[in-house]
């Protein structure tokens, strides 16, 4: 695997040190867990609305007034 680094000489390619693959590794991972988590916490909100919304409907408010809370 290589990386490119700009210098005022020019553009070079260079081959990553085994840390370098390896910490490339790990962000990846971390990558994947951040998003899935953001993701997760993006559903559990949608989750939380939809579960007010049939709540405040149970309450015996109208599609209108549900609305306008909003």
């Amino acid at each position: 695997m290589k990386k490119l680094v700009n210098t005022p000489e020019g553009i070079f390619e260079i081959e990553l040190t085994s840390e370098e693959i390896a910490q490339r590794k790990i962000d990846e991972q971390n990558a994947i867990a951040e998003q899935q988590a953001r993701e997760a916490k993006e559903e559990a909100h949608k989750q939380a609305k939809s579960s007010a919304l049939a709540k405040l409907k149970a309450l015996g408010l109208t599609e209108e007034e549900v609305k306008s809370i909003l």
